[in-house]
């Protein structure tokens, strides 16, 4: 038998845009542009802005995969 733990990998609950962006590796202008279209969902606490990690690992996952006609 193997001693192997297989671990979960563990994320922040919430990024910030920066951190988001950082993250996904999506520029600002392009993380704008998604979220003024609607794939990419914010919220608001206060005067910041954040993307809960769900909410961004579904956005990404239904962008187009590369090398196919848009």
């Amino acid at each position: 038998m193997s001693n192997v733990v297989s671990r979960k990998s563990v994320h922040p609950f919430a990024f910030s845009v920066t951190e988001a962006c950082k993250r996904s590796s999506l520029g600002r202008t392009t993380f704008y542009k998604l979220l003024k279209s609607g794939k990419i969902t914010a919220h608001k606490c206060g005067s910041r802005t954040i993307v809960l990690w769900d909410e961004l690992e579904q956005a990404l996952k239904c962008l187009p995969r590369a090398g196919r006609a848009s």
